[in-house]
């Protein structure tokens, strides 16, 4: 891992990375070790046979399993406890070629909102199918997890990357039936974009790593983008192999992303070729959301976003366009203020405010990715103003607000976070990012870190900007904003418009943590003398309920 990871310093685009696992022996009286290098060919076919046999293998066309597994999430601090977000279990059936898969998750969610829901995703080659809810929300607005979540071109390649990458199985028919790339004993290079999945030759390969004792796959891993964080490696390892119909299978998957594990999961009632009705697989194209082959390949680079966001509940797959949403709000005029300006998008579930400010233009929040951050210039530029990008301000520093950091940056302008984020962000700035183009390479980007608080521009224009403790954050993370002409209050996360609708449908744990969420606002903005009428934030749901008593109603619960 250390030829792959110092390969990410080089930001070379596009990286393939090739790493190097020797046999070590020792030969003579004096011990000295004799590095014996043999071919990845040789090796492959000592892997086949491990498996079971080169014939087994390519007898095996279809895998069943049932899956029981914990999601993990490292980039929301100092929630959720211990980084559990959720338990969740699936029930596969997967074509070993990759083309076909159909899951039924359960998932219990207990971060950001302890919630059931149970869901069922088809995948039949570029046609996708979901049935049922997922998420909090569905029954009472139509955003934040919806009721039959389209499986869109980034959702179809995401999911069938990972499944790929978790089935040795299927990894082991790919290459059988492909060119074995490289000369080094110990790694084969599953050369993903050479498959019938491929999304084109720039994107990066899988690669499988072999036990050079056993013979069996250690892990798979590629390299791949996060939105915030930049090149990251994402592996699948592999533990307590045991034989189903002559062929070794693993029943224990650690999902690890930039070091961290995301997922474990442990597989039951593994079947190599079931039985089952072949319409169970199939999805008819008028079933299907359209495909998009260049969305599918964002999806393939940066793949565990999604996985992250579905379990906690609320699943981004949504195409970057998206910023007069058909679902909700459009982006719009804030009202009585001609020089605030919100840009929907996502299916409501994100949102980020454009404000007119000392002759330029200041951003609150970069959600999702640098693709979004690029609509929402746009849009800011062809339906506000055309003054330059000023200043980017971040609530906090959670991965689905700060994703598409980079983006917002494209046009220059100074970055402003909380205190206690600043030498955070400025690491992330500074991290490789070369699987997707980096909108800020070459460019030097000034953080500056929120003490309390810090006021931009003057009269009708003057922005307030405030540091709040809250449990939800950091310390001195979390940044508010405030305009006194409008007497109007921007956050997000802490309260979101439309909870008051549905505070009856939450359990009680979550009822608990909203109204000590709400009172952090109320104190906060009783301390501070603030005179607030309305509040907006980066989270939509509905068209009505921006009236700040509701928050005040919430904390006094």
């Amino acid at each position: 891992m250390s030829n792959l990871l110092s390969k990410i310093k080089f930001n070379q685009f596009f990286l393939l990375a090739i790493l190097a696992i020797f046999s070590l022996s020792s030969c003579g009286d004096d011990d000295d070790a004799v590095v014996v290098v043999e071919d990845n060919p040789t090796l492959f076919a000592e892997m086949q046979k491990a498996l079971g046999g080169s014939d087994n293998i390519a007898n095996a066309s279809f895998l069943k399993y049932q899956s029981t597994g914990i999601a993990y999430e490292f980039q929301e601090d100092p929630e959720p406890i211990d980084g559990k977000v959720a338990d969740f279990n699936y029930a596969l059936i997967y074509n070993l070629d990759g083309t076909q898969s159909k899951q039924d998750w359960v998932v219990d969610a207990e971060y950001a909102y302890a919630t059931y829901f149970e869901f069922e995703e088809t995948i039949d080659g570029t046609n996708g199918k979901s049935t049922g809810e997922t998420g909090t929300f569905p029954a009472h607005f139509q955003s934040f997890g919806v009721t039959g979540d389209p499986m869109y071109s980034t959702k179809i390649a995401s999911r069938q990357k990972t499944l790929m990458m978790s089935a040795p199985l299927a990894m082991a028919k790919m290459i059988a039936t492909s060119d074995i790339k490289g000369d080094t004993y110990g790694t084969i290079n599953v050369g993903f974009n050479t498959s019938a999945l491929g999304f084109g030759a720039a994107t990066p390969d899988i690669e499988l790593l072999i036990d050079t004792n056993t013979k069996l796959p250690i892990k798979a891993q590629v390299l791949e983008n996060d939105p915030l964080l930049g090149d990251v490696v994402y592996e699948v390892l592999y533990s307590d192999w045991v034989t189903i119909g002559n062929i070794q299978i693993p029943l224990t998957l650690e999902h690890i992303l930039d070091g961290n594990t995301i997922r474990t999961e442990t597989f039951s009632n593994v079947e190599i070729n079931p039985t089952f009705d072949a319409s169970e697989l199939t999805v008819a194209a008028a079933d299907a959301y359209p495909y998009d082959a260049n969305q599918a390949m964002f999806g393939h680079l940066s793949s565990q976003f999604h996985y992250r966001t579905l379990l906690q509940t609320f699943p981004i797959d949504f195409p970057v366009h998206f910023v007069d949403s058909e679902f909700g709000v459009p982006s719009t005029l804030i009202p009585d203020d001609p020089n605030a300006y919100l840009i929907a998008g996502d299916l409501q579930s994100h949102y980020t405010f454009a404000f007119k400010v000392d002759g330029g233009i200041l951003l609150y929040d970069s959600p999702a990715n640098d693709r979004r951050s690029e609509v929402v210039l746009d849009k800011v530029r062809s339906d506000f103003s055309t003054a330059p990008i000023h200043y980017v301000v971040h609530s906090h520093n959670h991965f689905d607000h700060t994703g598409g950091v980079r983006g917002n940056l494209a046009e220059g302008g100074e970055l402003i976070v909380g205190s206690g984020s600043k030498s955070f962000i400025e690491g992330v700035l500074q991290r490789s990012s070369t699987v997707l183009p980096n909108p800020i390479d070459g460019m030097s980007i000034t953080v500056v870190g929120v003490e309390n608080s810090m006021t931009i521009g003057a009269g009708d224009e003057q922005i307030e900007l405030y540091t709040i403790p809250s449990e939800h954050a950091e310390e001195d993370d979390y940044v508010v904003l405030y305009k006194p002409s409008t007497k109007t209050l921007y956050f997000n996360d802490l309260v979101n418009p439309g909870f008051v609708f549905v505070f009856d449908v939450f359990s009680a744990e979550n009822q608990e943590r909203i109204i000590r969420l709400a009172k952090d606002v109320v104190d906060f903005v009783d301390a501070q003398g603030l005179d607030v009428v309305t509040y907006y934030c980066t989270h939509g749901f509905t068209l009505q309920d921006f009236d700040f008593q509701t928050v005040r109603d919430l904390a006094a619960m």
